[in-house]
């Protein structure tokens, strides 16, 4: 019999797996945009499709998306990288920079990813926690970094799952204190409208003025490109030098850059969706708030709420939840909460166990009528006898 010998590092890696249900009415568990393209635009992107030459290959470096991408932010096309979403350059860039012996810094709770990136590359994980309100302090990030020393230091800005934004002025200090390479994922930034113009809370400007960052966008989310999977990023030339080592030729498929030019060259598209899902969040928020739920700040495309006082206490009691300390009762009245919710074919997305938002639930933004239904769903659970 055939002896199979993984890497030993591969040990500490649970198969990534997300909650799902096939005939599930409303999908709010992945952050996706809940809506497809407009007809019209559809329509556009069926004639990019059929003129496309299926028996070549795309462009080497994706250059047809690189370049347009640098000259809306006036940077250097050689600076701009494109991925199978921004989550393939987070691998990448754990490749580049970790290794044996290396540490690699993320936040906790964030992108689970994060963690199995670092240990793919066979570097040694170096979590951080954020302020109990879910921000990232920057002052502790420097401090964690001077004693820690990691060779690469990953942060999400708005954070997923909690959807705090943290200012920008925190993140530059950071960046400018810090002897590594810095990743700033700000996948979901296209959405913090309420903080400011996003063009302005970036911090991507800075690949200009320091040479330790790579700045990290999707168009996965507010595009809503889920299904091409394209992402981006744009760094500094001295880490863009090393990063170019470990990106394929022929990465991306030719169907998803044109795609995603197409997309990328329509802004009124990118700020209609925003619109949208901002209300949207905001109607969540009021309907889960009147519920008596606690909800993190947010400034993503979906809200973390967690159960407290007397939501805690109805779901505890409706659950037959019998643990002694409040961490214990809120996630299993999280889970509880969760079962209840995919029992009436609502998927969200259950982050009850994690031990640092303890019952957190997940839910991203749906289209008008999923967000009523969401939020009408939660109302009949809790007041069910």
């Amino acid at each position: 019999m055939t002896t199979i010998l993984p890497r030993v590092s591969l040990a500490r890696i649970e198969e990534y797996t997300v909650e799902t249900t096939p005939d599930a009415d409303v999908i709010v568990n992945a952050n996706e945009t809940n809506w497809n393209m407009p007809a019209d635009l559809l329509a556009e992107v069926q004639q990019v499709v059929a003129k496309n030459a299926f028996n070549r290959y795309p462009s080497m470096n994706c250059e047809e998306l690189c370049e347009p991408i640098a000259a809306a932010w006036g940077v250097d096309p050689l600076t701009v990288v494109i991925g199978n979403g921004s989550s393939e350059l987070l691998e990448k860039v754990c490749y580049a920079f970790g290794g044996a012996g290396r540490k690699i810094a993320y936040p906790v709770p964030s992108f689970s990813m994060y963690e199995t990136y670092c240990v793919l590359a066979d570097s040694e994980p170096a979590p951080f926690q954020l302020t109990p309100e879910g921000y990232v302090d920057p002052d502790g990030v420097i401090a964690f970094c001077k004693k820690e020393k990691p060779a690469l230091l990953i942060i999400c800005n708005p954070n997923n799952p909690t959807g705090n934004y943290t200012p920008r002025e925190a993140m530059v200090k950071i960046i400018r204190n810090v002897d590594c390479p810095v990743v700033m994922d700000e996948a979901y930034l296209d959405f913090a409208v309420e903080e400011g113009d996003p063009k302005k809370l970036t911090t991507l400007e800075l690949v200009h003025e320091v040479d330790n960052l790579l700045v990290l966008k999707t168009f996965s989310k507010a595009y809503g490109l889920a299904n091409l999977r394209v992402g981006y990023g744009i760094g500094s030339p001295a880490v863009m030098k090393v990063l170019h080592k470990v990106i394929l030729p022929y990465m991306t498929n030719g169907i998803s850059l044109q795609t995603a030019k197409l997309l990328f060259s329509k802004p009124e598209v990118l700020a209609g969706r925003v619109k949208a899902i901002v209300a949207g969040r905001n109607v969540l928020r009021k309907g889960f708030e009147e519920l008596g739920f606690f909800i993190m700040p947010s400034a993503t495309n979906f809200l973390l709420v967690r159960p407290v006082g007397a939501v805690l206490d109805t779901l505890v009691k409706k659950g037959g939840i019998t643990a002694a300390d409040e961490a214990a009762k809120q996630k299993a009245a999280g889970a509880y909460f969760f079962k209840q919710m995919l029992e009436r074919k609502v998927l969200i997305r259950n982050f009850s166990q994690n031990p640092y938002i303890p019952g957190g639930l997940r839910i991203s933004v749906g289209t008008e009528e999923e967000n009523k239904i969401i939020i009408e769903t939660a109302a009949a659970i809790l007041k069910e006898a």
